[in-house]
């Protein structure tokens, strides 16, 4: 099986060829399916990721949970726990880089004991198994074994250029519940118990449902 540094190369290099244009339709069309999921329906507490160069967009997502009420939170750099942590994004958040130029509140507002309902998470590779690869350190995967999100439906975000054969997994690693590309969407198997009909459709026709176009940030 290749090593997962190895699979990082790969997929940096893949992802570094895709241009902005690619990025934005594609993002486009990963959120506004995200948004058809009864999970994303059903779900009061939102934890996403505001993008870095090269990942796709969460805009369109974070908008919808600020129109429906929903409580947004994001990941941040606890210096005192050694660990992210996730934090309220209200309105008037002030955010800026932080650590590994990841963007966080200037002053976080930590909700470590929250029970999150759905996560959407960034990553540099996924297969169909769920498995994801990370940037390296494991922050992502302590950040998703905490209890705040770790009953959260998990659902990865990445390009369908990122979906790699198999993905290589340690005990530590936590697995997603579904990942989502301009493609489709799929849910790892220990989810296909829950699959709706829409979900089916896509997962066999390898086509995600269209929108009305636009663009996300």
């Amino acid at each position: 099986m290749i090593a997962k540094s190895t699979l990082r190369a790969i997929l940096r290099q893949r992802r570094a060829r895709l241009g902005p244009v690619v990025l934005r339709a594609a993002s486009d069309r990963i959120q506004r399916a995200i948004l058809r999921l009864p999970e994303w329906r059903q779900a009061r507490r939102v934890c996403l990721y505001l993008a870095l160069p090269g990942e796709p967009r969460t805009a369109r997502l974070l908008r919808a949970c600020r129109e429906s009420g929903r409580m947004v939170l994001i990941p941040a750099y606890n210096p005192a726990a050694r660990r992210y942590m996730p934090a309220r994004l209200d309105p008037d958040t002030v955010v800026r880089p932080g650590r590994g130029s990841v963007p966080e509140p200037v002053r976080p507002r930590w909700a470590p004991r929250l029970a999150v309902d759905l996560v959407i998470v960034p990553g540099l590779a996924f297969d169909r198994s769920g498995r994801r690869l990370g940037r390296g350190g494991g922050h992502y995967d302590r950040l998703l074994a905490g209890r705040a999100l770790r009953g959260a439906f998990k659902i990865g975000l990445a390009l369908e250029a990122q979906v790699a054969p198999r993905v290589p997994a340690e005990r530590h690693d936590v697995a997603m519940d579904a990942v989502a590309t301009e493609a489709g969407i799929w849910r790892a198997p220990r989810s296909a118990g829950r699959r709706t009909g829409t979900e089916q459709s896509c997962r066999q026709h390898n086509t995600a449902p269209r929108g009305r176009g636009g663009r996300t940030q």
